[in-house]
């Protein structure tokens, strides 16, 4: 009788260990369901949207752009180290902002500045990127920062 509770307990090791390997080679062989690509992009455009809505609350916008001078430094270099300080280093990005101006009905651009860790970002060996358009209207203090609409367009990519 406690042979044949011994092969039963063999049998299920062994059974266990047969459906164990079965799920691995399955695991190993399958594709994922999204491509790589499509999942880096993914976070490329997480990273940039996430980043654009910290410096909103922030205030970033008003304080560096809008007013600009603080440090004495361009703007544009005081916008530059705190995107190089809150992206990874093998991010490179570029962005353009942009202060849109209404006026009898339509809209008109005016470029205020580039921003960009890369000296020339668009031939730069570039693996994956993700380009995304953030609006920003500025409601806060002082009255002259208030109103102002600014446009933002944000370029992220690995480098390679």
């Amino acid at each position: 009788m406690t042979s044949d509770g011994q092969v039963r307990i063999v049998e299920l090791l062994l059974a266990t260990i047969i459906i164990a390997i079965a799920v691995i080679f399955a695991l190993f062989f399958s594709k994922p369901i999204r491509s790589i690509y499509i999942r880096e992009t993914s976070d490329l455009r997480r990273l940039a949207y996430n980043l654009l809505n910290n410096f909103a609350m922030a205030g970033i916008y008003e304080n560096v752009i809008i007013r600009g001078n603080l440090t004495g430094r361009p703007w544009t270099e005081e916008l530059r180290v705190l995107v190089s300080a809150s992206l990874p280093p093998e991010v490179i990005y570029y962005m353009e902002i942009y202060e849109a101006k209404i006026q009898s009905g339509s809209v008109k651009l005016k470029l205020m500045g580039k921003v960009f860790n890369a000296p020339d970002f668009w031939s730069a060996n570039i693996i994956e990127a993700e380009s995304v358009t953030y609006t920003y209207v500025s409601t806060g203090e002082p009255d002259k920062t208030r109103g102002v609409v600014l446009i933002i367009h944000f370029v992220l990519g690995f480098g390679g």
